[in-house]
């Protein structure tokens, strides 16, 4: 196989192992018969609904400014797969390369196959991803590595791991065919990457989870370190940039800059401090680690795509998908847009709360347009269904609505109206819309700034 066939074999794979939705028995025979990759450095654990993705982004800038060699494992990928593996050793950042990928997928995919011939199921989509990461790593010169979950956390692929800090972010409805259909029930699935001993730092956004976590933590005799306890205050906020100050139980950083106007990622980033100080507590690197210095730096180096991520000085790309993204995209858009007149490029999976999205985001922001179109991947909602929802909702009737399945031709309208009538284009509704729209443009980027 060359590279091309096996990203194709890796996507053909069942997302789930025969033995349900992601037992990890048949991934732990894997990685045994390839001599246990995912203990051969020091990592951090993180699972969430949504957050977790920036945060293991905010963890490894302050790592890699403090001068640590660092791999992480983030799903999903918005343009290519390689954007799931990735190290940055001496300071430079890199993508696993396809000659690479394809070394690790035949060294995953030979155990794997001995598996297979031996009576059992073979791995899932997302157990054969990580197992290829942790071989990957493996062979590096690491100081951490960071692992995000893929679904869920309890059984989740990555939850082989026994790290040296678990996280837990923001907590909401999401997946909930496969994690519940309740906070509490979601909740105890996110907690169960807590390891018995490993401190864990949360920042669910929700009592009810926080009670959850905070029972199992307790079970476990793991400390539990609630980020919703760390005070921070905004200085400023620009549709650029956030200034913020935030004192903790053991430090205090005055005037920390993000380049972004998401105020979510405040959250993420206080989570992502209060974890390296958890990580590095009573020991020498806490000092070097968490200097001032280190901490304003890597937060100025913040960079996490599809994430209120401004391609165009007026067309910003957002993943947000479920109810509680939706939320926290409208608060930015509100504290930030400056009264410009809005276009939304809208795009869904099936699978999505579609209907109470549209109806949030037709309550609470004026739009002038929306272009919908479907989201590349198959589970991509047609436009027709989304513009009927649109259409009920939407409060100002002489907001235009436009439909086409074609999401360059999409884009291409709705970024020409956005630059040439002084309106702001958001694209926002699934993280396949936004990985489709970050490839049309990654050629072009230059041309459209």
């Amino acid at each position: 196989m060359n590279y091309e066939e096996a990203v194709k074999y890796i996507f053909n794979i069942p997302r789930f192992s025969d033995r349900g939705k992601t037992g990890n028995e048949n991934l732990i025979q894997v990685l045994s018969m390839l001599d246990m990759p995912h203990r051969a450095h020091r990592c951090i654990h993180i699972a969430g609904t949504n957050g977790k993705g920036s945060t293991a982004q905010f963890i490894k800038s302050i790592l890699v400014s403090s001068g640590m060699n660092v791999g992480i494992f983030t799903s999903p990928h918005l343009v290519r797969v390689n954007e799931r593996i990735a190290t940055v050793v001496g300071g430079w950042e890199k993508l696993i390369e396809d000659n690479e990928f394809l070394e690790v997928f035949y060294e995953v995919k030979e155990k794997n196959d001995k598996h297979v011939a031996n009576g059992n199921p073979h791995i899932s989509f997302f157990e054969f991803i990580f197992a290829m990461a942790a071989v990957y790593f493996a062979k590096r010169e690491l100081d951490f590595v960071i692992y995000e979950t893929g679904l869920g956390g309890r059984l989740d692929a990555t939850n082989v791991l026994i790290p040296d800090v678990s996280i837990i972010t923001s907590i909401g409805l999401d997946h909930t065919k496969y994690l519940g259909d309740t906070i509490e029930k979601i909740a105890y699935e996110k907690a169960g990457i807590i390891k018995k001993h490993v401190p864990v730092v949360y920042h669910t956004g929700d009592e009810q989870a926080d009670n959850i976590i905070c029972e199992i933590a307790d079970t476990l005799d793991a400390d539990a370190i609630n980020v919703a306890k760390t005070k921070y205050i905004i200085n400023e906020i620009t549709d650029k940039t956030i200034d913020f100050s935030v004192s903790g139980r053991y430090y205090s950083y005055d005037n920390l800059k993000i380049n972004t106007c998401a105020t979510y990622q405040i959250d993420n980033a206080v989570t992502a401090i209060e974890a390296c100080h958890t990580l590095f507590k009573n020991t020498d690197f806490e000092k070097r680690v968490m200097d001032t210095a280190v901490i304003k730096k890597s937060l100025k180096d913040f960079f996490w795509a599809g994430r209120m991520e401004r391609i165009h000085e007026r067309v910003i790309l957002d993943g947000a998908h479920n109810p509680d993204a939706i939320k926290r995209f409208v608060e930015t858009v509100r504290l930030t847009n400056q009264d410009k007149p809005i276009i939304l490029l809208y795009g869904s999976s099936q699978d999505k709360d579609y209907e109470n999205i549209i109806k949030y985001i037709c309550n609470n922001l004026k739009l002038k347009k929306v272009y919908i179109t479907q989201s590349s991947d198959e589970r991509g909602l047609k436009p027709e269904i989304i513009g009927k929802v649109f259409d009920i909702n939407m409060k100002d009737k002489s907001a235009c609505i436009i439909s086409d399945k074609d999401i360059r031709t999409s884009f291409k309208e709705a970024f020409y109206e956005a630059v040439h009538e002084d309106t702001m284009l958001y694209c926002v509704g699934s993280l396949y819309l936004v990985g489709s729209i970050e490839e049309l443009t990654f050629q072009n980027r230059r041309n459209i700034q």
